[in-house]
């Protein structure tokens, strides 16, 4: 495999790779993928890479000797660069030595697939990109269909949602920015019964048939889902011990999800 040296910051690769990891809307079909998990994922998926970035350093490590013969496999454009300059494309503190960028087309809710009885995580506000990536996780262990988010939800594609879901985002279809509306629609079309989560109000989630299809929706942070849009739809909580106010939301979702995995297992066992 030939792997080409990047000598200036200035290279028109560095600069898409930084345009793309801040968000810029000029490359709406890429994502930058940084870091050995996150790599590893997109090999196992399969998924088309445009190119890819290594530091001096990288390649030592037999993961990073398989991230490279499949890279050669694919006939992935491969660069190499000082370590100085690679940190100039990275998003961590400690950067691992390689950034991919790969094309992953926007989705419509029109193009996923349900399936029987689907299980759907909706971000409904979520800011912090850790809190989000942790979701995707959640949800690709749980066996969700779809991850989908409403405006003003982190984006999916940022490196650090990315990083945090530990390369799920490249397992799982994750629709993003859409109406409560169409979700709304999309739901009633596929026999997806949609519940909210509350803090204080609801069914205890142990109690709510979620074996069935079903939708999640979890809000904000600090705000929750404003009852002015969310509040007809059937309400379910985690209980908790009375000096506790709330769960951090990624821990509340991952319980709820896993809940519906536990569900759909034991109803498996007793139709085995």
């Amino acid at each position: 495999m030939t792997v080409h040296r990047l000598t200036s910051r200035d290279n028109p690769l560095l600069k898409k790779i930084r345009r793309v990891s801040s968000g810029s809307r000029g490359e709406p079909e890429l994502v930058a993928a940084e870091g050995i998990r996150v790599l590893e994922e997109v090999a196992k998926e399969d998924c088309e890479i445009e190119a890819v970035v290594v530091s001096e350093s990288f390649g030592s490590s037999p993961r990073e000797e398989r991230l490279f013969r499949y890279w050669q496999s694919k006939g992935a454009r491969t660069y190499k660069t000082a370590e100085s300059l690679f940190k100039s494309v990275s998003s961590v503190m400690s950067p691992q030595g390689a950034v991919a960028l790969v094309r992953i087309a926007p989705r419509n809710l029109d193009q996923v697939r349900t399936g029987p009885d689907p299980l759907v995580l909706c971000g409904c506000g979520i800011q912090d990109p850790g809190n989000f990536g942790t979701l995707i996780r959640s949800a690709v262990a749980a066996g969700c269909t779809m991850v989908c988010t409403l405006k003003g939800t982190v984006s999916a594609r940022n490196p650090k949602v990315i990083r945090s879901s530990a390369g799920a985002f490249f397992r799982i279809p994750v629709v993003e920015q859409t109406r409560l509306q169409d979700f709304e629609q999309y739901c009633t079309a596929n026999s997806i019964r949609i519940y909210r989560t509350d803090v204080r109000e609801g069914l205890l989630y142990t109690e709510v048939d979620l074996k069935s299809g079903c939708a999640v929706l979890l809000g904000n942070e600090g705000e929750g889902l404003d009852e002015r849009h969310f509040a007809r739809f059937p309400a379910i909580r985690i209980p908790m011990a009375e000096e506790v106010e709330s769960l951090n939301v990624a821990v509340a979702g991952s319980v709820i999800l896993f809940e519906a995995l536990r569900q759909r297992l034991e109803n498996s066992w007793k139709i085995s």
